[in-house]
This record gives C-alpha cells, structure tokens and sequence, in this order.
C-alpha cells in the first residue's frame, strides 16, 4: 500500500513539474513571436549622392535682337521699287529699293555724253596745239596764233576735268537710287510703300524705309541685383528658359556687364548673347536666365529627405543600416528646388528615408518598399 502512494506521489510530481515546464515554454514563445510580430513602418529611401552642383543667380529679361539696322533713304525722289515686305530674308548686300533712279540715269548719260564729245574735240586740239607748238618754235606762225591754239587747249583742258568730277558725281547719284541691305536678316518693319515720295521734309523728320533685325544670334539684358554684380564675370553661361519652349534649355554667355545702376529698381543690366540655330528664339520672348557663378562637386539629399527641428534651425534626417532607423544630424549648405547640399553628417551612398519619418525614431524597424 505505502508502495502504491509512493508511486501516486511521484506521478504528480512529475505531472506537476511537466505542467510547469509547459507553462515556462509557453511563455517563452510568446514572447519570442511578439518580438517576431513587432511591426516594421513601410518607407521610401534614396541613396546620398555626389552630384555638380552649380549656384547661379536667376533673372527674368526680354529677348532682343543681336542688330538691328533701320535703312534710310540718302536721297529725295520716288520709290520706284520696293523688293522686300516685311517677314523676308535678306542677305548682306541684297538689293532692297530703287529711288529716283530714272531721272538721275538721264543725268548720267547726259554728263557721260559731254564728256565723251569733250574728249574727242579736245583730241583734235590737241593735236593742233602740238603742230602749232613745232610750227612756232620753227618760227612759221606768230606768238599770238601760237597762245590762242594753248589758250584754246588749255580751257579744253579744264572743262573735261570739270565734266569728269560731274561725271563722277553723277555716277555717285545714280549709285545713291539704289539700296542694298547692309547685313543679313529678317525685315522687321516696313515704313514706305513702292510708289510713294520722299522729299526734303520727309527726309529732315527721320523717315526711314524699312528695318532689319540679325537674329543668327539673339541677346538678352538680364536685370541683376546690384549686390550680386561682383560674382558677375565676362564669358560665365547662363541657361535660358522659354516658355514657349518648356522642355528646351539655351545657353549663353555673359558678353557685357553695364557701367550703371539703375537707379528705380537697383538692378545693373547683364548682356548675354545666345546662338540661335533655326531662328527658334523671337525677339520680344521673355525668359528665365541663370547666370552660373559657380561649380563644385557637393552631397545631396532629396529635400524629402530633410527634417528640421521646430523653433531651432538645426536639421535633421533618418539613415537606414540593415532595417534599422538612426536620426543622424546634418550640416546643410544650399538648398534648391529639390535637393538639400550636405555639408556634414552623411556619407556619398549612405540610404536615407524620404516618406514616413513623423512616425520613425532611432532603432525603430523599417520595411523598404522603395528605393
């Protein structure tokens, strides 16, 4: 009997001590699978990059031609020929206009024709006065037959050099009816109309024929704060946006920095002359110039990326080593449209989050669901 209890005692020792061992893993592994189950915040990352940063000075400019050549007339008269309406391309020294050309034409030739009948009469006196002078000098003729056949070739010699300086400027004066186009271009303006008269008064009030703007290459003035004209240099680029052309960037040089400040908006004008392949740029656009005052490779962030600390100016970000958060503090220097420059506190390829950081904080585990 007491062998009997002895067993029974045994058995619930064992039954006891294998209920707590039970009870002992139980716990164990409910604690291992809440430390499984902790939840992982879903978040979007970047890399840290090395990137050419550029610091540049934006300005808002009009579009000019690179010439422009307003043709005047030299002469008074009648358009008698008008070649061009405004829109045409013309070349270097394409004929334009034809001015009183019909009426200094006949004042051409008649001068042309004196001269030529000059010429032939002065030949035959010539002749005359050389027999005359070997006459004389024989002593066949008296003094005074001799000094009329000199006065007469002398006076014949005067008169031609007289219709040779007429002939000559009747030859500039028909040159002057016609005009030519002293550079290449487009006609932007047309002020007179084939037909009509120029005179005196019309020419003493400025009136010209037409005008020609060279938009091979097109320049723009842009308006730069006065305090930033030191970092302004001959030959910088600057990249130039259009709206008319929203995806396409021009770029230039800066050619001219002008002697004087504006006095109304403290800004000094920076000329920038932009190649113009294709005539794609329209005198009159307005644009967007950054002048680049500067180059050097630098870190970067997405601006995502950046936190910062309320009320204390100091910034912030979150780094990710394997699945963990770590709140790194940074040293910031330019921040543009979409980046943030790093100065200190990250290295090139360290991984930064750029969504969820208001609910991340250091050791807090990260699911990546997109880089």
């Amino acid at each position: 009997m007491k062998k009997k209890f002895n067993f029974i005692i045994i058995g619930l020792i064992i039954i006891v001590v294998s209920l707590r061992i039970y009870q002992e893993i139980k716990e164990r592994n409910k604690i291992e699978n809440l430390d499984l189950q902790e939840e992982k915040i879903p978040v979007e990352v970047e890399k840290v990059k090395e990137v050419l940063l550029k610091d540049e000075i934006v300005c808002l400019g009009e579009i000019e031609p690179y010439q422009r050549v307003v043709i005047y007339s030299e002469i008074s008269g009648q358009v008698e020929k008008l070649n061009v309406k405004e829109g045409d391309y013309v070349k270097k020294g394409d004929f334009i206009a034809q001015i009183d050309y019909k009426k200094r034409k006949i004042d051409y030739e008649n001068i042309e024709n004196q001269l030529k009948a000059a010429l032939t009469n002065f030949e035959n006196v010539k002749r005359d006065y050389e027999r005359f002078a070997n006459l004389f000098k024989e002593g066949v003729i008296s003094q005074k037959k001799f000094d009329d056949i000199k006065t007469q070739y002398e006076v014949l010699s005067h008169q031609i050099e007289g219709l040779k300086k007429q002939f000559e400027l009747a030859k500039i004066r028909l040159n002057e009816a016609f005009i030519y186009s002293p550079i290449s271009g487009f006609v932007a303006e047309k002020f007179i109309d084939e037909g009509e008269l120029i005179t005196e008064s019309t020419m003493m009030r400025s009136v010209p024929i037409i005008s020609i703007i060279d938009i091979s290459k097109v320049k723009v003035k842009l308006p730069v704060p006065s305090k930033e004209i030191g970092k302004i240099k001959k030959g910088q680029n600057v990249l130039i946006s259009i709206d008319a052309y929203p995806e396409k960037v021009f770029y230039g040089k800066v050619s001219k920095i002008y002697p004087f400040v504006n006095e109304k908006t403290r800004t000094i004008d920076v000329e920038v002359i932009i190649e113009n392949s294709g005539f794609l740029i329209k005198p009159g656009m307005y644009c967007k110039g950054k002048i680049i005052v500067d180059e050097r490779r630098s870190l970067v962030i997405p601006l995502d990326a950046l936190m910062k600390l309320p009320a204390s100016g100091n910034y912030y970000c979150f780094r990710i080593k394997g699945d963990v958060a770590e709140k790194i503090y940074i040293k910031v220097g330019k921040i543009g449209e979409n980046y943030a420059e790093i100065k200190e506190g990250l290295n090139k390829d360290d991984i930064v989050v750029v969504t969820s950081q208001g609910i991340l904080d250091t050791g807090k585990k990260v699911k990546i669901i997109k880089e």
